[in-house]
């Protein structure tokens, strides 16, 4: 009798067991994939504005914030000039194209001065892109390209997302540099 006894309460012991291990590793599986969907972006990290002179909205801007761009830069591979202004949280970016055959003089051409992307920033540009490939949506380039700010950058095609162009922009590390 003693015997039986002391079975029940090992086989109610390793129920208890196995139950709160059950329990417990989904209940970190769940964490871990929300996680990770919620993480997807980190912040939104800029706004881009296309604009036909960076001399011209500069007064606009100038005034806005309180203080002028506190950096430009060329990017080539592009065919613009970028100035930067601290905008608090987020980073307020001008495009002025500096080709007649780059995006934002096509943008320029047919929409006018405007809101051109949102640019949100992720932490693994490579890995955000498969998923976004996975999920149907199409992007625009194949492979990130060097952007503006020392940024590794991807678009997500405006179609996919309500007529907006989503960018993904990572940080390039000095180790990642080629």
């Amino acid at each position: 009798m003693r015997f039986f006894l002391i079975l029940i309460l090992i086989f109610i012991f390793i129920f208890i067991f196995i139950f709160i291990f059950i329990k417990n590793f989904y209940l970190r599986l769940i964490r871990l994939i929300s996680k990770k969907i919620i993480t997807m972006f980190k912040n939104l990290e800029h706004l881009g504005i296309a604009v036909n002179s960076i001399e011209k909205s500069d007064a606009v801007f100038s005034a806005l914030l309180g203080k002028t761009y506190y950096k430009t830069e060329a990017v080539e591979s592009e065919g613009v000039t970028t100035a930067f202004y601290d905008g608090g949280n987020v980073k307020i970016e001008l495009l002025e194209a500096t080709r007649p055959d780059s995006s934002i003089a096509k943008y320029l051409a047919k929409r006018g001065e405007g809101l051109h992307h949102l640019a949100f920033e992720v932490d693994n540009i490579h890995e955000r892109m498969e998923e976004l490939r996975s999920k149907g949506f199409r992007l625009l380039n194949e492979q990130p390209k060097k952007g503006a700010d020392n940024k590794l950058i991807c678009f997500v095609h405006p179609k996919d997302t309500n007529g907006v162009l989503i960018e993904l922009c990572q940080s390039i590390l000095e180790d990642e540099e080629e």
